[in-house]
C-alpha cells in the first residue's frame, strides 16, 4: 500500500496535472490482484460487482447507437483492459476490427492476454497526445467508422486537449460517429491532485471538468456549420449505479456528415 499524501482538492481554477504521476497510478493499478478485469479501469474497489453493473448498462445504452458495419474500423483511445472490444468483436467479420491504443503497458498486457483468442482485435501503445504515432503504419492515412475517447480527458491538461480533439476529427470518417465519456462534475471543475484515495489505496490526480465546458469545447472543435452534429447526450445511468456526490458519468454521441 502507497503511502498516504495529503494531496489537493481545487474548485474552479485551472491547474495541470503531472502526467508522469497519473500514468504511475495506472502502472501500479496492473500489479494489483483485482476480482474482475474490468475492476482495473472502471475501478469500485470496494464494491467490485458495481464495475459489472455499470458495464452492462453503458453497452446496453450505447452499443445500439454505435452499430456499425461488420467490416467497419473502430478505434478506442484509451482502451484499458479493452472492455468495448468484448462488446465489438462479435459483430466484426471480415476487415472489420476493433484497435485499442492506451498508454499503459501493464493495461494493455492485460488487454492482449483477455483477447488473445480474437484477431479482430488489436492493442497498440501509446498516448492521446501522439496517436497517429502511436498507430502502425496499416491505418496511416486511413479513418475509423467508430471513434471512442472514453474516461481519458479527465486525465488530459487543459493545453493539451486541443491537439487531442484534433486528432480525434482528423481520424474519423464522413458519417462516423465519436463516443465520449467523461466523468464530470455535477458542478463547477473539481480537480483532485495526488489525493490520497482509500479505496485504490494510491494517490489519484483527474480533472472533473463541468458539463457546460464540455459543451463549450464541442462548439468550438465541432460546429454544425462544418457538419458536426451531436446526436445524443446524457447521463450514462441512471442514479441507483451512482456512487459519488459531487461527479457523474456523463457522454456525447457527435457524427460528422
Amino acid at each position: 500500500m502507497q503511502e498516504k499524501s495529503a494531496g489537493e482538492r481545487i474548485r474552479e481554477k485551472k491547474v495541470s496535472l503531472d502526467t508522469a504521476k497519473v500514468k504511475a497510478f495506472f502502472d501500479a493499478r496492473c500489479q494489483k490482484d483485482l476480482p474482475y478485469l474490468y475492476n482495473y479501469t472502471n475501478y469500485q474497489d470496494n464494491h467490485p460487482a458495481l464495475a459489472l453493473e455499470r458495464d452492462r448498462a453503458e453497452k446496453a445504452r450505447i452499443a445500439p447507437l454505435l452499430a456499425a458495419a461488420s467490416d467497419a474500423l473502430i478505434l478506442d483511445i484509451g482502451c484499458g483492459v479493452g472492455r468495448w472490444g468484448d462488446e465489438f468483436a462479435v459483430h466484426l467479420a471480415g476487415n472489420g476490427r476493433y484497435v485499442g491504443v492506451d498508454y499503459s503497458e501493464g493495461l494493455l498486457q492485460l488487454a492482449k492476454e483477455h483477447a488473445k483468442e480474437r484477431e479482430n482485435c488489436e492493442f497498440y501503445c501509446g498516448s492521446f497526445q501522439e496517436l497517429s504515432a502511436a498507430l502502425p503504419q496499416k491505418y496511416r492515412g486511413k479513418v475509423f467508422d467508430r471513434i471512442l475517447v472514453n474516461g481519458v480527458l479527465m486525465y488530459v491538461n487543459d493545453e493539451d486537449l486541443s491537439l487531442c480533439i484534433s486528432n480525434v476529427k482528423d481520424l474519423l470518417s464522413r458519417g462516423g460517429i465519436l463516443y465520449v465519456k467523461e466523468s464530470v462534475s455535477y458542478g463547477k471543475r473539481l480537480t483532485l491532485n495526488q489525493m490520497y484515495s482509500e479505496e485504490l489505496s494510491h494517490d489519484y490526480s483527474a480533472i472533473y471538468r463541468g458539463i457546460d465546458e464540455y459543451e463549450a469545447l464541442w462548439r468550438e472543435f465541432f460546429p454544425a456549420q462544418d457538419g458536426w452534429k451531436i446526436i445524443e447526450r446524457g447521463e450514462v445511468w441512471e442514479n441507483a449505479l451512482g456512487n459519488r456526490r459531487e461527479t457523474t458519468a456523463y457522454f456525447w454521441l457527435v457524427q460528422r456528415k
